[in-house]
């Protein structure tokens, strides 16, 4: 499973939300009965239900224009604050949905031209029961939040398909591949193999350790000027360890900078990526108005 660390989130581009909900509740100790077992079974089921808040709604909210280009705000508080200064309403609704910019398709021109200031607030009852989630849990509930808040604020109607598109396919290079596989770091007691793994992704620099050609695609998706979606086609089953610095912002990059991320997946790993055309998830805008009133 591909650990997600970081990842620039307000940048004209949308976090791809990569975690998995999981829900660990606490075992009961001893043995119970077979009844007992069940009984145990429909408390748990009502107690995920309930954790994962199925009625989490803002209490309040405003949407005001603002200077597109701002991009300042801050990612989902654990109370469940949400603010955004200077973004266009695409996307907010990539946010909501979990999309990135480019696999949202339709909608008037103002919804990607026109920046606007957001700040929503749950109710105190809402805020004490999103800071008992963990961040996977909280991280869906705010998602529903704020898709439910565009739905009634931009009379937003949406629905997915799937499209053939550009996309790129990460290849391995004519020079072959970089690449070292990962150590294994121990065994189990069943004598397989384990390994440490995870992503960490900031200020131009990707550092893996223990991650699949898979992990690295889905990861390449939107980051830097990667603007299609990434598909692994290297042929690679291992997992790897490597870093991997790029410009962060090519529009600055210089002799002295970075390369490109293109470039940089080259030199670096010794892999490639070409364009293509592929099946991708989209997110079809409907209908959607421009904000009602405060």
């Amino acid at each position: 499973m591909r650990m997600y660390v970081a990842r620039k989130l307000y940048r004209h581009k949308i976090l791809l939300p990569l975690a998995i909900l999981s829900i660990f509740l606490a075992m009961m100790t001893g043995t119970p009965s077979h009844a007992q077992g069940k009984a145990g079974a429909s408390a748990m089921d009502s107690k995920a239900d309930e954790v994962l808040l199925p009625g989490a709604a803002y209490d309040a909210a405003t949407i005001k224009p603002s200077k597109l280009g701002e991009l300042n705000g801050a990612p989902p508080q654990p109370n469940g604050l949400f603010i955004s200064r200077g973004m266009a309403l695409k996307f907010i609704v990539g946010r909501a949905y979990g999309k990135f910019s480019f696999q949202i398709l339709g909608g008037p021109a103002w919804f990607d031209s026109d920046g606007y200031d957001i700040e929503a607030k749950p109710d105190s009852i809402t805020e004490q029961q999103l800071e008992k989630l963990s961040w996977e849990q909280r991280d869906e509930v705010q998602s529903r939040m704020l898709r439910t808040l565009l739905e009634d604020r931009l009379k937003l109607k949406v629905h997915e398909e799937t499209r053939q598109l550009p996309i790129f396919a990460l290849i391995v290079a004519k020079n072959g591949s970089k690449l070292h596989e990962t150590k294994a770091e121990n065994t189990d007691s069943a004598g397989s193999k384990r390994f440490g793994s995870g992503l960490t992704v900031s200020n131009g620099k990707i550092i893996a350790k223990g991650v699949s050609m898979d992990e690295l695609a889905a990861q390449l998706t939107g980051t830097g000027n990667i603007d299609h979606n990434v598909l692994n086609k290297t042929g690679l089953t291992g997992v790897y360890d490597f870093t991997l610095q790029y410009s962060d912002d090519e529009s600055t990059i210089s002799d002295s900078s970075p390369p490109s991320i293109f470039t940089a997946i080259q030199e670096q790993l010794g892999l490639k990526i070409e364009s293509t055309k592929g099946p991708v998830k989209v997110l079809v805008i409907d209908h959607v108005e421009r904000p009602s009133a405060n």
